[in-house]
């Protein structure tokens, strides 16, 4: 049927042609211009005649418009690939910091000035960044104190508060005395935050709701504390005692708070310890750390310096130690018939799991004479060892009862 259609339309073309070519040929052209013209006619008419006609796929069709598009786009300007943003989610403004301080806030019950900070405020990025920092409260010998407790005892041992900060009123109620002398003859900031805020500063489970920072005891106020102990009838031991690899905060604590309570003259912790000022180290101490002089991450070359001069041509050393293969090495006896005490003595005692470190037998051993002494405490069969403070307890306190008897002796 194509076919046909096909050919009454070339027909009819021809006809056209032909009645074409006899209105050219009456024109003033002439017929031989008129001949030509029909003739370039047929032929173009002729040459479509070969085209075929084949069904069209509306999608391909489609898809190649849009190509030729979008390459003409192309070539006409350069495309810039912008990022697609949802709608769904919209941008949310970054929070400013407010422009004016947050007002100071005068208590009338509290007899306390205070300022209420908020989580946008940049004071309150500034004292969290000190509170997290380990790095920043070392370079400014400062310390970070929770719990009223420890708090109360800071202030009484004359540390510096540089700043208090609480959540809830009724635990600061309970100081107030101390943080009103320490905030009208220092000038301690007081802030008061959001509890929620408080827990992400705390390194406890269960914030108390205060926390300060304090610089840390200098050398002035520590002997300042021993000589008004000394007026009070208690007089620091002769006594140093030397941490070594005492890895855990609690027990560092312990040995700090015990010999606080003799008192010793002064705790030295080595190099390779952990930190005594650290949080867990100060809770277990209990105060330890305000009340006598500790020397931090001391090298062994540096160890002897730290014997009073006076005393160093007697002075003792003692070790600690609960292994008994180094306790037939090195002919350890019983702490309860320990016998001779030097002017100055020294104590060593190392951690449960690694215990006393080769350099602490080397510096015995570089006393020499009868000046050095490896001690251990008898147990019962089947248990290994005390713990570490537990253990330092039971030798210091024999220490001294054959200290006070020798004073008595000499008399």
């Amino acid at each position: 049927m194509f076919c046909n259609i096909l050919k009454r339309s070339f027909q009819a073309n021809v006809k056209n042609v032909q009645t074409f070519s006899v209105l050219r040929w009456s024109s003033s052209n002439g017929p031989q211009g008129d001949i030509k013209d029909a003739l370039d006619i047929e032929a173009n008419l002729f040459g479509n005649s070969d085209l075929k006609h084949e069904p069209v796929n509306t999608r391909d069709a489609l898809r190649k418009n849009r190509t030729k598009s979008l390459g003409a786009r192309k070539n006409k300007e350069p495309t810039v690939s912008v990022p697609l943003v949802s709608r769904k989610i919209s941008a949310v403004p970054a929070p400013r910091a407010s422009s004016s301080p947050a007002p100071l806030i005068k208590d009338s019950e509290l007899n306390l000035e205070f300022v209420r900070l908020t989580l946008h405020d940049p004071l309150t990025s500034t004292l969290l960044t000190t509170v997290r920092s380990r790095k920043r409260r070392d370079k400014n010998r400062q310390i970070i104190i929770e719990g009223r407790r420890l708090i109360r005892e800071a202030l009484q041992c004359g540390l510096k508060m540089e700043a208090l900060i609480f959540s809830q009123k009724d635990q600061l109620a309970q100081i107030k005395e101390e943080v009103g002398r320490s905030q009208l003859k220092r000038g301690s900031k007081i802030y008061k935050v959001p509890q929620h805020d408080l827990k992400t500063w705390s390194s406890l489970v269960t914030p108390p709701g205060l926390m300060a920072i304090f610089d840390r005891p200098s050398e002035k106020g520590v002997e300042q504390n021993l000589a008004e102990q000394q007026q009070l009838g208690t007089r620091p031991l002769p006594i140093t005692v030397v941490c070594d690899n005492i890895r855990e905060p609690n027990n560092l604590g312990s040995i700090i708070r015990t010999c606080a309570a003799l008192p010793c003259r002064q705790v030295v912790v080595t190099h390779g310890c952990c930190d005594p000022w650290e949080s867990k180290a100060l809770r277990g101490g209990c105060g330890g750390q305000f009340r006598l002089p500790i020397l931090d991450d001391v090298t062994w070359e540096e160890l002897s310096s730290s014997i009073p001069p006076e005393a160093a041509d007697n002075c003792n050393v003692f070790i600690a130690e609960n292994n008994p293969e180094k306790r037939a090495n090195h002919q350890a006896i019983d702490y309860a018939e320990i016998s001779e005490i030097g002017a100055h003595n020294l104590v060593i005692i190392g951690g449960e799991s690694h215990g006393v470190s080769e350099e602490a037998y080397s510096f015995m051993n570089s006393v020499g004479g009868g000046q050095g002494k490896c001690v251990y405490i008898p147990l019962a069969a089947g248990v290994d060892s005390l713990n570490v403070a537990s253990a330092l307890t039971l030798l210091l306190f024999e220490l001294r009862r054959k200290l006070t008897q020798q004073t008595v002796s000499s008399i």
